[in-house]
């Protein structure tokens, strides 16, 4: 499915288009424009890794989006907030999140993450994302 694009996909080379890609499904995705870096985001090349599925939360790590946080992060999060995150532990590594419940590192409440992040999205298909498997591809673009 990743090698294949929509015209759509063919005519926004330099934009990303607002959809998660899994090996099965496509995931309509709705940008925060009020968030201040999210012209970093969506104008970066299509971002894609190996999905990690720890309950509450599907991520892929990223090594190369390296934008620096801006006074917008925090850890707590609601249902279906797309988050751009970055490792306290590791300056290299960052990661794109969706939240779809209660993570382990929440209070049973609301979704949060390990460490802060800024929300650069959101998404309505909570049960998608939830089925997502670890190890299934992923694509934002």
């Amino acid at each position: 499915m990743f090698d294949t694009f929509s015209n759509e996909n063919k005519k926004a080379k330099t934009r990303m288009n607002s959809i998660l890609i899994t090996e099965k499904n496509e995931i309509k995705i709705e940008w925060d424009f009020k968030c201040g870096i999210i012209e970093s985001i969506i104008n970066s090349k299509a971002l894609e890794g190996d999905a990690n599925n720890i309950g509450g939360e599907v991520f892929f790590y990223q090594f190369e989006l390296d934008i620096p946080f801006n006074g917008e992060e925090r850890e707590v999060f609601e249902e279906g907030d797309v988050v751009y995150w970055r490792s306290q532990s590791d300056a290299n590594k960052f990661g794109i999140l969706f939240m779809y419940g209660n993570t382990e590192y929440g209070d049973g409440t609301k979704p949060r993450t390990s460490s802060p992040g800024i929300k650069i999205g959101s998404f309505k298909e909570i049960q998608k994302v939830s089925s997502i498997l670890t190890g299934t591809k992923l694509r934002l673009g």
